[in-house]
C-alpha cells in the first residue's frame, strides 16, 4: 500500500525515496498505536529487510521506540515533542490574533508575533496596520535574530552558550549601517533587553523601518515568543515610542495571560 503523491503519469523526480518510505511508516501510527515489522511490511507492501532499516533509523533518531518484550514499534518521544510544539505554535497563532487585531486597530501600525526556530525568527501571526504607508509582513517570514526586535527579545532569554552557538552557526550579517555585527555589541544589547523588558530595532534590518518588541511567556513562564510593532522610522518618533511601548507590553502580557503564563497571572 502506498500513500505517496507522485506526479500524474509518473514518478516525482524530486521525491526522496528513502524519506518517502520513512514518512509512510510514521503515517501508519495514525491508524494504530503499535506495529510489528511483519504487520508494517504487509500493510505497506514493502520488503522486510528494507523496512527494517527504515524502522531502525527512525528508532535511532527517537521518532520510534521498540518494545523490548513484544518487539512492536510505537511512537517515540521525539514525535511527541514535535506534536506538542506544533500544538503550542498553533495555539499561539490563534490566541494572539484578537489581541493583535486590537493593537493594530488602536495604533494603525502593523503588528506581528514570532518564534525562534532553527536560529532564525519565524513570523507565526501578523495583522497589517491601517496607514497607507506601513510595514508589510507575511506568516512564515524568516528574519535574522541578531538584527530584529523580535529576535533580540528571544535571544535575551536564552543561555549565553546557546546564543554563542547560534551566532557561530548563523553568523551576524550586516543589512544596514545600524546592524549589530559583533557578539560583544549584541551581548550588551541583550543585557538592556533583559533590564528594560523590550527590544528596539533601530533600522537594523531595513533602512527606514523601526520596531518595538516585547516577550510573550507560555504556561511555564518562559519567553517562547515575542510581539512586535513596526512602523516607518519617520513615524516612530520618541514621542510615538512613549505611547506605543506600553501598548506593546500590555498586548504581549494579554497574550501571555491567554496562554496561561503564571508570571503574568501573578502580576
Amino acid at each position: 500500500m502506498s500513500t505517496g503523491s507522485a506526479a500524474p503519469g509518473g514518478k516525482d523526480p524530486y521525491l526522496l525515496a528513502s524519506l518517502h518510505r520513512g514518512l509512510e511508516v510514521i503515517d501508519c501510527f495514525t491508524l494504530r498505536p503499535s506495529w510489528s515489522l511483519a504487520e508494517l511490511a504487509q500493510h505497506l507492501r514493502q520488503n522486510k529487510a528494507t523496512l527494517f532499516r527504515v524502522l531502525h533509523t527512525l528508532e535511532q533518531f527517537g521518532y520510534l521506540a521498540k518494545d523490548g518484550a513484544s518487539g512492536r514499534y510505537v511512537p517515540g518521544l521525539r514525535l511527541h515533542t514535535l506534536g506538542a510544539a506544533a500544538v503550542q505554535h498553533e495555539t499561539l497563532r490563534w490566541q494572539s490574533l484578537p489581541p493583535l487585531q486590537d493593537l493594530a486597530q488602536a495604533t494603525g501600525e502593523t503588528v506581528h508575533v514570532g518564534i525562534l526556530h532553527d536560529g532564525v525568527v519565524v513570523t507565526v501571526q501578523v495583522v497589517e496596520g491601517t496607514h497607507a504607508v506601513r510595514m508589510h509582513s507575511t506568516i512564515g517570514k524568516r528574519s535574522p535574530a541578531h538584527a530584529s526586535a523580535l529576535g533580540k527579545v528571544l535571544l535575551a532569554h536564552l543561555p549565553d552558550a546557546e546564543v554563542e552557538a547560534l551566532l557561530q552557526r548563523q553568523g551576524m550579517a550586516r543589512f544596514t549601517p545600524n546592524t549589530i555585527t559583533t557578539p560583544a555589541a549584541l551581548r550588551e544589547a541583550l543585557h538592556r533587553v533583559r533590564q528594560e523588558g523590550y527590544a528596539p530595532d533601530e533600522e537594523e534590518i531595513e533602512a527606514g523601518l523601526r520596531c518595538l518588541a516585547a516577550p510573550i511567556t507560555d504556561q511555564t513562564g518562559r519567553p517562547t515568543a515575542a510581539l512586535a510593532i513596526s512602523a516607518p522610522a519617520w513615524r516612530m518618533t520618541p514621542e510615538a515610542v512613549a505611547v506605543l511601548l506600553p501598548q506593546v507590553k500590555a498586548t504581549a502580557a494579554r497574550i501571555s495571560r491567554m496562554l496561561g503564563s503564571p508570571s503574568v497571572a501573578a502580576a
